[in-house]
C-alpha cells in the first residue's frame, strides 16, 4: 500500500485539501490503496505482489489527476485503464487477499466500553452502607464470642457462631446481587451485538453492488451513500448529487456542510447524510476513524434510569427513611429500657456488652430489611427479561425506558408502507402512453375493483386513454416509449444483484423495484443498457415535501439528423400531473394536456386510489444543457425543436408518460393486530403520503377505519388542511382523527406534540430521514429495520426488525408485562417490610419489659431476617419479574400517566395480608412462649446465649410460619387484579418455580439441621402441620380480598 493509517489520519484530521492534492487526489488516493474508483476492491488485485505503483501505467511527467474535469463529466479520469497483472497469483492468495488489507488498516469494529468483571460488581455491592455497618458489628459480635469461647470463666463453644453466620448471610447476599448484575451486564451487551449486527451497507466490489454488513467495510470499498445514512467509516467524496451532513455530533455545530468532489470531500464516520446521494471511498474505518479514535477515549457511560426505575427508587429511598427511623426509635428505647432494668450492675461487663452489640445488630438488620433494594432490581431485571424476550417478536428495544413507556401508550401513529403492508409493491394496473393494463389481475369481488375494470376495458373511442391491453403496438414504443420506460428506471437507484447464479435479487426502496420490473417485464426495456449509456448529471432525491424524485442525463440517441444528446427527468408522485401540460398520446406522440384530457387521468387516478393502490405518476422532458456542459445540443421535442427557454426544473412543464398503480397488500396479521389494540383502548392512527382515496381504503382493510360510510366528520384528514387548523380546531379535530393523508414528517411531528399535550402517550413509527423529530418527539419511537434509514433508526426507541404492525402490538403486551410485574414485585414487598418491621419491634419490647432477665430479643434473629431478606428481595424479583405476557393484558385500558404505582386493589391486598400475618405470628410469639406469672422464661439462668426449650420451639415457629406466608403470598401476588386463579400460567414461568420449590428446600434444611446458626429447633409433624395450615390461609384470603366489595374506594 502506498499510504499508511498515520498518513490517513494526518490527511483529516485536521482536513488538509493540500495534501490530498499531493497524494493525487481521490484517484491517487485509491491507487496507494489498491483499489479503483469505479470497480472497488478485487481480490485479484489484492493478491498480487508487488508495490502499489506497479499495478497502474502511470502517465509522463507529473501530471496530476483533476477531480474538477472528473466532478464536472461525472469520469474520473483514468477510470478506463486496466491493472496490469505482473505476477501470478494462485487461489490461496486470492482467498487470503483481504487479510493483508485487515490486518494493515484493520476491520470496521467501534472500540466497545469496557465491561465490568464479577469482582467489580461485588466491591460495589459492599459499598453499601447498611452492610458494611453490619460487618463491623458482626466482627465485634465474632469478637467477644471468641472471648467467651477461649478466655470468659464460663466458656461458650458456640459464642462466635452468631457473628459468623451474619457474616456468611451477607455474603452470600452480596454474591447473588452480583451475579444478577453480572448477568443484567452480559444480556444487554448480547442485545447491543445484536444491534450493530444488524446494520448493513451497499459497496461496489469487483464491479458489482453487493450489500454487506457494515462490520464487514474495509478501507478502499467503494460505499453508496443515500440520505438518510449514518455513516459507518470516514471517506472521500466520489460522486456527490446534493449530498449534505450533519457533522454535529463530531463538531457540536448543528450546521449543515456541502459535500463535493472538489471544495469539501471529506465524510467522517458517526455524521449524518442529511440530503443527496453519491458514492464515497472508504479510507478510515473502525478504530482507526475519527468516530472510533473518539469512543475509544471515552469511558463507558452507564444507562440512564428508566422513568419507572426513578419512581421506584423514590419509594425504596422513602421506605428506607421511614425504616431506619423505626430501627433508629427501636435501638434509642430499648437502650433506655435496658439501662433502666439493669442500672444496679448484676450483669457483667461481657453480658452487658454482648447484649448492646445483639440489639445493635438487630436494629441494623431491620435497617437491611426495611431498605426495599429490590424494587430497582425488579425493573432492571424485568427490564432485563423483556428486552431480550422481545427480540424474539421482532422488536430491538435501544432505550429501556421503551420498554415500559409502550405499555401504557394511548395511541399509536402509523406509518403505512411496509408496517400495515406487506412491502411487497407491484405494478398491476396502469396507463402508459395512453394504454391501459393489468385489467385481469383485478377481482370481481370488490365493487371498487370492478369499477376500475370497467375504466380499463371500457374506453369510449374519443377518449385519449385507449382501452387495455395485454401488449404495447409498436406504434406506442417506437419514438418515446423509450422515454417512457427511461423515466421510471433512471429515476431509480434500485438495481440487481447475483446471490447465487443464476439467481439475483434487487435491492433498493421497494418503489423504485417495482418500477424496474415494470419496466424490464411489461415494457421490455433492459436497463442495464440504457443506463450505462448515460450520463447521470443531477438526482434529486425523493422528498416528503416535494413528493417526487428527478434525474437529470444526458442520452446519446440516434436521428435523422445524426446522433444528438437530450436531458431527461423521471418522477415518482402522483402530484406530478399537476406539473404537466403536455402527455404522450396512444401514438407515441407528445401532446397538449387539455383539460378535458387531465380529467381522464385524474379520474383514472381516484378509481386507483379507491383499490388500495398506490398510484405514481412518470414524466419527463428535454431541457437546455446550459447548466451541465459547456455546450448546449439542440433539444427535440417530437421530432421538432423545443422551445429555447426550457430549463432545468422539474416544477413545471413536464411531459406525461403514464400512470401506475403499485399494489402492496395488507399484511395478514394486522387486522386481528389492530383489534387487538383496540381492544386494549389504543387508538391506531395511520399517517401516509398516500391521497385520501387511497388511504381511506387501506385503513378500512386494516381495520382501523369501519367499513361502513359513517365515520365521523374529522376521521379522515390530508396533511395541506390538518397543518392550517387553529389550536382550537385541533383540539376538536384530532381526539376523532384516524387517517392522516398526503402528509408531511412535519405534520406527523404536529400531530405527535398535539396528542401529547392533550395527555396522551405516544408511539411513533417512522422510516425516514424526515421522521427523526416526530420519533424523537413520540413517548416511544419505532423504527423500520428494514426500510427504515440510520438516522432513522438513530432517534427511534425501539428497531421493528420485521417493519410489522403486528409486532408493535406484541411491545405492548410486553411493556404491560414489565409495568405488572415492578407491581407484583411491589405489592410483595411491601407486605413483607410491614410484617417484618412490625414483627421485631413487638416482640423487642416484649422480651424487654416482660422477660425474667429484661433482655430485648427478636421474634426473628439478625441471621433469620437476613434469609427473609434474601427471599423477598433478590429471589422474589428473580420470581416475580419473569412471568411470562399473556394476552389477557390486552384486556384492560392503559395507565394514565397520573395513575398511582400502587391502585386500591394492591393497598388493600398488601393491608390485610400484613394484619393477617403480624396476627398470626404475634400470637404464636406469644402463646407459644412459656410464662412464668407475668414474666417469659426466654433465658436459662444469666447466660444470655442459652435461650429456653419453649423460646427457641416458639421462635422456630414463628420464623418458619412468617417465611411461609411470604412464600404463599408470592402466589398471591403473581395476579393483581380480580382474577382468583393464582396458579395460571405457572408451568410457563419455570423461574419462579425453580426459586420458590429452592426456597422451600432450603427453608426446611434451616428448620431441621440450621439450629447452631439460625437459633432453630427440629420441628414435629404437627409442628409442621400448624405452620403450613397457618400460612397457606393466605392463598383462601387473598381470594376473598379480590371478591371483597371496594367499600373506601374513592371514585
Amino acid at each position: 500500500f502506498g499510504i499508511t493509517p498515520d498518513e490517513i489520519h494526518d490527511l483529516i484530521d485536521p482536513k488538509s485539501p493540500e495534501k490530498l492534492s499531493k497524494l493525487g487526489g481521490v484517484v491517487g488516493v485509491a491507487r496507494r490503496l489498491r483499489t479503483n474508483i469505479h470497480t472497488g476492491l478485487s481480490e485479484s488485485r489484492d493478491a498480487l505482489t508487488g508495490s502499489w505503483k506497479t499495478l497502474y501505467r502511470e502517465p509522463e511527467g507529473t501530471e496530476e489527476v483533476s477531480v474538477e474535469e472528473d466532478e464536472r463529466e461525472l469520469k474520473l479520469r483514468d477510470l478506463a485503464r486496466e491493472e496490469t497483472v505482473r505476477n501470478t497469483h494462485s487461489h490461496s492468495k486470492v482467498e487470503t487477499a483481504f487479510a493483508t488489507r485487515k490486518e494493515t488498516f484493520g476491520d470496521n469494529v467501534l472500540p466497545e466500553p469496557a465491561l465490568h468483571s464479577f469482582w467489580e460488581f461485588v466491591r460495589e455491592a459492599l459499598k453499601d452502607q447498611t452492610l458494611i455497618i453490619l460487618i463491623i458489628a458482626s466482627v465485634v459480635d465474632v469478637a467477644i464470642g471468641i472471648y467467651k469461647t477461649a478466655f470468659a470463666a464460663t466458656k461458650d463453644p458456640l459464642g462466635f457462631v452468631d457473628g459468623v453466620a451474619i457474616i456468611v448471610a451477607v455474603v452470600v447476599i452480596v454474591m447473588i446481587s452480583s451475579v444478577n448484575d453480572f448477568r443484567k451486564q452480559a444480556q444487554f451487551h448480547q442485545l447491543s451485538d445484536f444491534s450493530s449486527s444488524l446494520s448493513k451497507v451497499q459497496v461496489t466490489r469487483n464491479g458489482q453492488s453487493i450489500q454487506i454488513k457494515t462490520t464487514e467495510l474495509l478501507v478502499g470499498d467503494v460505499l453508496i451513500v443515500n440520505a438518510g445514512d449514518v455513516l459507518p467509516a470516514d471517506g472521500l467524496v466520489i460522486q456527490s448529487f446534493n449530498i449534505t451532513t450533519d457533522e454535529s455530533s463530531m463538531t457540536g455545530e448543528s450546521v449543515t456542510l456541502v459535500k463535493d468532489c472538489l471544495q469539501d470531500p471529506f465524510l467522517f464516520s458517526g455524521t449524518k447524510v442529511v440530503n443527496g446521494v453519491g458514492k464515497m471511498l472508504v479510507i478510515a474505518t473502525g478504530r482507526n476513524s475519527m468516530n472510533g479514535r473518539l469512543m475509544a477515549a471515552l469511558e463507558a457511560a452507564e444507562p440512564d434510569d428508566t422513568p419507572l426505575q426513578v419512581k421506584l427508587g423514590g419509594l425504596a429511598d422513602l421506605i428506607a427513611k421511614y425504616g431506619t427511623g423505626v430501627a433508629v426509635f427501636m435501638f434509642v428505647i430499648l437502650a433506655i429500657l435496658y439501662g433502666v432494668f439493669h442500672h444496679d450492675g448484676s450483669r457483667s461487663a461481657v453480658s452487658i456488652a454482648n447484649d448492646v452489640i445483639n440489639l445493635f445488630i438487630i436494629a441494623i438488620t431491620l435497617v437491611v430489611v426495611a431498605v426495599p433494594e429490590g424494587l430497582p432490581l425488579a425493573v432492571t431485571i424485568s427490564l432485563a427479561h423483556a428486552t431480550l424476550k422481545m427480540l424474539k417478536d421482532n422488536n430491538l428495544v435501544r432505550h429501556l425506558k421503551a420498554c415500559e413507556t409502550m405499555g401504557n401508550a394511548t395511541t399509536i401513529c402509523s406509518d403505512k408502507t411496509g408496517t400495515l403492508t406487506q412491502n411487497k409493491m407491484q405494478v398491476v394496473v396502469g396507463v402508459v402512453a395512453c394504454h391501459t393494463f393489468g385489467a385481469e389481475t383485478l377481482s370481481s369481488n370488490s365493487m371498487e375493483e370492478q369499477t376500475l375494470k370497467c375504466s380499463l376495458t371500457e374506453r369510449s373511442a374519443s377518449s385519449a386513454i385507449k382501452s387495455s391491453v395485454a401488449t404495447f403496438p409498436d406504434g406506442s414504443s417506437s419514438t418515446l416509449a423509450p422515454a417512457v420506460s427511461q423515466s421510471g428506471f433512471l429515476s431509480s437507484k434500485a438495481s440487481e444483484v447475483s446471490i447465487a447464479k443464476p439467481l439475483t435479487e434487487y435491492i433498493g426502496s421497494k418503489t423504485e423495484v417495482a418500477l424496474l420490473e415494470f419496466t424490464k417485464g411489461k415494457l421490455g426495456r433492459e436497463y442495464p443498457v440504457d443506463r450505462e449509456g448515460t450520463d447521470v448529471l443531477e438526482v434529486i432525491p425523493f422528498s416528503s415535501d416535494r413528493k417526487r424524485m428527478s434525474t437529470v442525463v444526458k442520452i446519446p440517441r440516434e436521428e435523422r439528423t445524426g446522433k444528438l444528446e437530450s436531458y431527461l427527468f423521471g418522477s415518482a408522485a402522483e402530484l406530478v400531473i399537476k406539473l404537466c401540460d403536455r402527455y404522450v398520446n396512444a401514438e407515441g406522440r407528445v401532446m397538449p394536456l387539455t383539460d378535458t384530457v387531465r380529467a381522464e387521468f385524474e379520474e383514472s387516478i381516484e378509481t386507483m386510489a379507491s383499490c388500495a393502490l398506490r398510484t405514481i405518476c412518470l414524466a419527463f422532458k428535454p431541457v437546455k444543457a446550459t447548466s451541465f456542459s459547456t455546450e448546449a445540443p439542440q433539444i427535440i421535442v417530437n421530432d421538432g425543436p423545443a422551445d429555447e427557454n426550457e430549463v432545468a426544473s422539474d416544477d413545471s412543464n413536464l411531459i406525461l408518460a403514464g400512470i401506475v398503480g403499485i399494489k402492496d397488500p395488507i399484511r395478514p396479521e394486522v387486522p386481528g393486530a389492530v383489534a387487538d389494540c383496540r381492544r386494549a383502548g389504543v387508538v391506531v392512527r395511520m399517517v401516509t403520503g398516500d391521497n385520501i382515496t387511497t388511504a381511506r381504503s387501506i385503513a378500512k382493510n386494516a381495520g382501523i377505519l369501519p367499513t361502513h360510510d359513517d365515520i365521523g366528520e374529522y376521521a379522515v384528514m390530508d396533511g395541506p388542511t390538518f397543518r392550517k387548523l387553529s389550536p382550537d380546531m385541533m383540539d376538536i379535530v384530532i381526539p376523532q382523527l384516524r387517517v392522516l393523508a398526503r402528509s408531511s414528517p412535519l405534520d406527523k411531528q404536529v400531530l405527535v406534540n398535539n396528542l401529547k399535550r392533550l395527555g396522551e402517550t405516544v408511539a411513533v413509527t417512522g422510516d425516514g430521514t424526515n421522521d427523526a423529530p416526530a420519533l424523537r418527539s413520540a413517548d416511544v419511537g419505532f423504527s423500520m429495520g428494514i426500510a427504515g434509514t440510520e438516522m432513522a433508526k438513530e432517534a427511534s426507541d425501539i428497531i421493528l426488525l420485521d417493519d410489522n404492525f403486528a409486532s408493535l402490538s406484541k411491545a405492548i403486551i410486553w411493556g404491560r408485562s414489565v409495568y405488572d410485574s415492578v407491581r407484583k414485585f411491589l405489592q410483595f414487598q411491601l407486605t413483607v417490610n410491614i410484617v417484618a418491621v412490625v414483627l421485631t419491634v413487638v416482640s423487642s419490647f416484649l422480651t424487654a419489659i416482660f422477660s425474667e432477665t429484661k433482655t430485648p430479643l427478636s421474634a426473628l434473629t439478625a441471621v433469620q431476617l437476613l434469609w427473609v431478606n434474601l427471599i423477598m428481595d433478590t429471589f422474589a424479583a428473580l420470581a416475580l419479574a419473569t412471568d411470562p405476557p399473556t394476552p389477557e393484558l390486552l384486556n384492560r385500558p392503559p395507565s394514565r400517566k397520573s395513575d398511582p404505582l400502587i391502585n386500591y386493589d394492591m393497598w388493600k391486598m398488601i393491608t390485610i395480608q400484613s394484619i393477617y400475618q403480624i396476627i398470626v405470628c404475634i400470637a404464636l410469639y406469644v402463646t407459644k412462649t412459656s410464662w412464668n406469672g407475668r414474666e417469659m422464661d426466654v433465658i436459662i439462668g444469666d447466660d444470655v446465649d442459652t435461650l429456653t426449650d419453649s423460646y427457641m420451639l416458639m421462635g422456630t415457629l414463628v420464623f418458619n410460619t412468617f417465611v411461609f406466608c411470604q412464600l404463599f403470598n408470592e402466589l398471591n401476588c403473581r395476579i393483581i387484579g380480580r382474577d382468583l386463579n393464582v396458579f395460571k400460567n405457572i408451568s410457563k414461568n419455570p423461574m419462579f418455580t425453580a426459586i420458590v420449590g429452592g426456597s422451600v428446600v432450603v427453608q426446611v434444611i434451616i428448620v431441621q439441621f440450621g439450629g447452631a446458626a439460625f437459633k432453630t429447633v427440629s420441628l414435629g409433624g404437627l409442628d409442621w402441620l400448624l405452620c403450613l395450615g397457618l400460612a397457606f390461609v393466605s392463598l383462601p384470603l387473598g381470594a376473598l380480598v379480590r371478591l371483597s366489595p371496594d367499600v373506601f374506594k374513592k371514585e
